[in-house]
C-alpha cells in the first residue's frame, strides 16, 4: 500500500514538473506613465516562468538611481477540468529619482534564462516640471496656498480654486477646411480625488458632422500652464465642420464631489479625516476657423474632401433583356467617406433601374475615417441592340494636395441580346426611347371563362365578418389601455426599472467574467443611476447624493438599504480615477450592487 502512494506521489511530481516546463519564459519592463522632476519613482523588470540574475539597471537620461534592485517572487498553480498549470515570476525593481525635465526612454535590456536570451521592449515616459507658484491677483509677489496634485496633504478644506479643477474642450487643431476632419478632446483636469462626477449639460458642438468615439477612463499626470493635474479623458468625438468661419462649442456643466482632508488632533499626534465637498464647474468655450473650400468649385463637386480611389463593376457584362446585373460604384479612401453622396448614373432611356443598395464600411484610424463606400444599382435591359453606360466621374477636395481631383471611371459599350421573357409583340418594340416610364401592354392569353359565384352566399364570409368586429373592438379596447398605460409616464419607469437593471448587470457581469474591469464599473454605474433614476422617479439632472438619500427615505427603505446603495454608487465613481482593482475587488461590488437592488425590491409600498 505505501508503494502505491509512494508510485502516486511521483507521478503527480513529474506532471506538475512538466506542465511547469510547459509554461512559456517572457521578460518585460513595467515603467510609470509620467513623473514630476524631484520625485522619486520606481522600473520594475519581471520575469515570468524563467531564472536569471538581476539585470544590470538601465540609465535613464533625467534620472538619478538611488538604489536595486529589490528582488520579490510570486509563483501560483492551478487546476482546472482535469489539468494542473502552475506559473511564477521574479521582479527586479530598481529606484531612481527624477532631475530633469523632458522625455526618458528605457531601453531594451537582456537577461539570459535556461540558456536562452530574453528582451524587454523599449518604453518611453516623461518627466514634468514641477507646479510654479500660483500668484493671488492684483498681488504678484504673493502666492497662494499651492495644492499638489499628487500629495493629500495639501487637499485642505476651503474653496476650490478654478485653476486645481475644471473641464477643458480642445481641438486637435486651430484652423481647418470645411468636411475637413477634427478631433475634439472633453477632458477633466485636478488636483483633487473625485468621487462623484455628474454632467448637467454637455456642450453642444453645432455646425459639426459628429462620430463619438470609445474611450478609455485612464487616469494620467499632465502638465498644464505650469501646473501638474490628475487628468482623464471624458468625451472624444470626430467632427467634420459643415460651415465656414469661426465656429464655436457652448460651455459644458458638471456637479463634482472632491474629497479634501481635515486635520483632527487625536491628542498625542494629529491625523486626517476626509470630508467631501461639492463643486460646480463649466468647461471653457472651444473656437476653431474653419476655412470655406476654394471657389470656384468644379462641376460634379458634392463635398467629398480627403483622399479616394474609384472604381467601377458590371456584373455580368453580357446583358439580356429582362434580366437584371448589377452596376457597382465603389470609392475607396480617407476623409469624410460616411457622408458622401449617391453618384448620380445616367443609364440609358431603355435600361429600368431601381433604388440603389448603399454599403458604407468605415472605422476610425487615427484622427480621420478610412473605409469603403458602395452603391450597387440593379439594372435592367428593356431592349435588345447596343448602348452604352457612361462613366461618372468622382470629384473631390484633396487635403495634401490643396487642390479638387476629377477621378475618372470607364464606360461600357454593351450589346443586349435578347432575354428568353422578351415579349414576342414586335409593334411594341417602336415605343419611344425618351419615355422610359411607360411599360408594354402585354395581352392576357388566357380564353378560359370562370363562372360567376357571390361571396355573401357563403357561410364562411358571415363568420370572418363577425371575427373582424370582434378583433376590431378587442384593438380598440388595447389601444385605449396602452394610451393611459403611456400617459402614466411615472408608473412606466417604475415597472420597468428592475427588468432594465437586470439586463445591465448580465452585461457588467459578462465584463466581470472577461476581467474587463473598466468596462464592468461604467457599465454598473449606468445601471445603478438608470435604476435610482426609475426606480424613484428622479430626473437625471436631480441624481444628487442628498436628493437620493431623501427619496429613499420617503420611499420606505431602511438606513442600511439606503447606504449600501450609496455607497456602490460611490464606489462606481471613485474607480474612474483609480484604475486598478482586484478580481476580488470587482466581484464584492457587483455582489453588494445586486443585494442593495434586491432590498430595495423587497420594501412593501
Amino acid at each position: 500500500m505505501s508503494t502505491r502512494r509512494l508510485r502516486l506521489a511521483i507521478f503527480i511530481l513529474a506532471v506538475i514538473t512538466s506542465v511547469t516546463a510547459f509554461c512559456q519564459t517572457s521578460f518585460k519592463v513595467i515603467s510609470p506613465d509620467n513623473v514630476i522632476a524631484g520625485r522619486n519613482f520606481s522600473l520594475t523588470f519581471r520575469l515570468s516562468n524563467g531564472q536569471s540574475n538581476a539585470p544590470r539597471p538601465p540609465e535613464l537620461q533625467g534620472c538619478d538611481l538611488l538604489y536595486g534592485p529589490s528582488v520579490s517572487t510570486m509563483s501560483s498553480s492551478q487546476y482546472i477540468n482535469g489539468q494542473m498549470s502552475s506559473s511564477t515570476s521574479v521582479d527586479y525593481t530598481y529606484m531612481y529619482r527624477a532631475t530633469t525635465p523632458g522625455k526618458v526612454t528605457v531601453p531594451e535590456v537582456t537577461v539570459n534564462s535556461g540558456g536562452k536570451n530574453y528582451t524587454s521592449h523599449s518604453v518611453t515616459f516623461e518627466i514634468l516640471s514641477p507646479d510654479k507658484p500660483q500668484q493671488q491677483q492684483g498681488q504678484s509677489q504673493q502666492t497662494s496656498p499651492q495644492v499638489s496634485a499628487v500629495d493629500p496633504s495639501t487637499h485642505r478644506p476651503g474653496q476650490v480654486s478654478p485653476n486645481d479643477l475644471f473641464v477643458r474642450v480642445s481641438f486637435s487643431k486651430a484652423h481647418a477646411l470645411e468636411q475637413e476632419a477634427v478631433m475634439a478632446t472633453i477632458k477633466v483636469y485636478t488636483k483633487y480625488s473625485i468621487t462623484s462626477f455628474l454632467v448637467t449639460q454637455q456642450p453642444l458642438f453645432d455646425g459639426f458632422l459628429s462620430e463619438e468615439l470609445p474611450v478609455d477612463l485612464e487616469v494620467n499626470l499632465e502638465n498644464y500652464n505650469g501646473q501638474n493635474y490628475n487628468t482623464a479623458v471624458l468625451k472624444r468625438l470626430l467632427l467634420y465642420p459643415q460651415k465656414s468661419g469661426k465656429l464655436t462649442v457652448n460651455s459644458g456643466k458638471y456637479d463634482i464631489t472632491i474629497q479634501q482632508f481635515e486635520l483632527v488632533n487625536m491628542g498625542f499626534f494629529t491625523t486626517q479625516r476626509p470630508i467631501e465637498s461639492q463643486v460646480t464647474t463649466e468647461s471653457n468655450m472651444a473656437t476653431i476657423d474653419v476655412t470655406p473650400l476654394p471657389e470656384p468649385k468644379p462641376a460634379g463637386f458634392d463635398g467629398a474632401v480627403g483622399r479616394f480611389t474609384v472604381s467601377t463593376d458590371l456584373q455580368p457584362e453580357l446583358l439580356r433583356t429582362n434580366e437584371a446585373a448589377v452596376y457597382t460604384y465603389t470609392i475607396k479612401g480617407t476623409g469624410n467617406i460616411r457622408y458622401l453622396k449617391q453618384p448620380d448614373i445616367k443609364f440609358p432611356a431603355s435600361i429600368d433601374r431601381y433604388t440603389p443598395k448603399t454599403d458604407i464600411d468605415a472605422k476610425i484610424v487615427g484622427a480621420n475615417t478610412t473605409g469603403t463606400y458602395k452603391v450597387d444599382y440593379t439594372i435592367v435591359p428593356q431592349e435588345a441592340g447596343k448602348l452604352e453606360i457612361p462613366g461618372t466621374p468622382f470629384v473631390y477636395y484633396d487635403i495634401d494636395r490643396k487642390e479638387y481631383v476629377t477621378l475618372e471611371t470607364r464606360s461600357y459599350d454593351l450589346n443586349v441580346a435578347k432575354g428568353s421573357s422578351t415579349s414576342s409583340v414586335v409593334e411594341q418594340r417602336e415605343i419611344d426611347k425618351s419615355m422610359n416610364d411607360i411599360l408594354h401592354i402585354k395581352p392576357s392569353t388566357d380564353k378560359r371563362h370562370k363562372e360567376i359565384s357571390y361571396i355573401f352566399h357563403n357561410g364562411f364570409y358571415w363568420l370572418t365578418f363577425v371575427l373582424a368586429i370582434a378583433i376590431l373592438v378587442g384593438i380598440a379596447v388595447i389601444y385605449r389601455r396602452q394610451l393611459k398605460f403611456n400617459a402614466d409616464v411615472k408608473g412606466r419607469k417604475h415597472a420597468r426599472a428592475n427588468r432594465v437593471v437586470s439586463k445591465r448587470l448580465k452585461t457588467a457581469r459578462s465584463f466581470m467574467n472577461a476581467h474587463e474591469n473598466d468596462k464592468f464599473y461604467a457599465e454598473l454605474a449606468k445601471a445603478m443611476w438608470g435604476y435610482i433614476s426609475d426606480k424613484l422617479s428622479i430626473a437625471p439632472s436631480q441624481l444628487l447624493r442628498d436628493n437620493i438619500a431623501s427619496q429613499l427615505e420617503n420611499y420606505g427603505a431602511s438606513a442600511q438599504t439606503t447606504e449600501e446603495l450609496l455607497s456602490v454608487l460611490d464606489e462606481c465613481e471613485m474607480a474612474r480615477f483609480t484604475p486598478h482593482h482586484s478580481d476580488q475587488e470587482v466581484a464584492k461590488l457587483y455582489d453588494e450592487a445586486v443585494a442593495a437592488i434586491k432590498n430595495l425590491e423587497d420594501v412593501k409600498k
